[in-house]
């Protein structure tokens, strides 16, 4: 399905900054969804978003300053009736569309890319969730890097589906569905049900074992939205927080000490003031604190208590 959105600015020059955000036919992509800039002028800007299982709608933003926009939508229940406003920014050459709720927590991430990568950039945030070291309840090690898999002395070749990315396909044949745990992934037996694949018994559960820690990827590549998908909000926690233990942040939560204590990398500091985040880093946190806040406003379950 598509869905229209229109960007309307005040009186701008082709040389302004807007015009520089914005370019006909130039693409941004969120992990799961795209929108294509279908026109410009120095007045508005047309997009065209794309996504699997949504009706069309209309999108406005209406430029406040340089890099911000109001949001107003013709839908009442739509994915973006939460937001109110846009912010294009620019973090370490990433060019970053960022929709916001009416307290500035960010909703929705888009990045712009030079070519049309959609389905590949779908797959590269469903393998950021795979990609590591396991071991299964027998001792057999399991290293998941790309399309390539290696159990035990056994090479594999996995493949994925961007529109069912909870199936994973060992070398074009064997089918499995796979669910992420507190500590690594879990991979069960599939049966063909009436209306498709249908998640069947645990055939093995994987322990993370990487040396580096699950999440150390978040250091230098910005966290796709379908990443943040996968996991419940209280991993999410321990993913952000993640991000300062790997500079040597001491926490007071009892619960997160006592994580990142066990893990092999985690080296703490005796001042947490001398902990600094790279770019790349605190935009991370910043949207997936968001995720956080977004997922306890849209659930009932007991709220859990901030890290950081």
């Amino acid at each position: 399905m598509k869905r229209i959105l229109y960007l309307t600015t005040a009186l701008l020059t082709t040389a302004s900054v807007a015009s520089a955000q914005f370019t006909a036919n130039s693409i941004w992509y969120n992990g799961s969804e795209k929108i294509t800039c279908a026109s410009e002028s120095s007045k508005s800007f047309m997009f065209e978003a794309e996504y699997w299982g949504d009706d069309g709608e209309t999108i406005t933003l209406t430029k406040t300053s340089d890099n911000n926009f109001n949001v107003l939508t013709s839908e009442k229940y739509s994915a973006f009736e939460r937001t109110k406003s846009a912010e294009y920014r620019v973090v370490d050459g990433h060019k970053l569309l960022l929709f916001k709720d009416e307290n500035g927590n960010i909703l929705k991430h888009y990045e712009y890319m030079d070519h049309d990568m959609w389905e590949a950039e779908i797959l590269k945030g469903i393998h950021s969730i795979l990609d590591g070291t396991y071991v299964d309840e027998t001792g057999v090690k399991y290293v998941f890097d790309g399309e390539d898999l290696t159990m035990g002395n056994n090479k594999l070749k996995i493949s994925l589906d961007p529109e069912m990315f909870y199936i994973l396909r060992v070398n074009d044949a064997a089918e499995y569905w796979w669910t992420v745990t507190t500590t690594g992934i879990n991979i069960y037996n599939v049966s063909e049900g009436e209306y498709g694949p249908v998640q069947g018994n645990v055939w093995h559960r994987l322990k993370e074992v990487s040396p580096n820690g699950r999440w150390d990827f978040l250091s230098k590549e910005i966290v796709p939205e379908n990443f943040m998908w996968r996991y419940p909000s209280g991993l999410i926690r321990i993913i952000r927080n993640e991000i300062y233990a790997r500079h040597g942040y001491v926490f007071n939560s009892a619960d997160l000490k006592n994580y990142f204590s066990k893990q092999p990398w985690y080296k703490p500091l005796n001042n947490n003031a001398a902990v600094k985040l790279n770019t790349i880093e605190a935009l991370n946190v910043e949207l997936l604190k968001a995720n956080e806040t977004a997922a306890r406003e849209g659930t009932d379950d007991e709220e859990i208590e901030d890290g950081l």
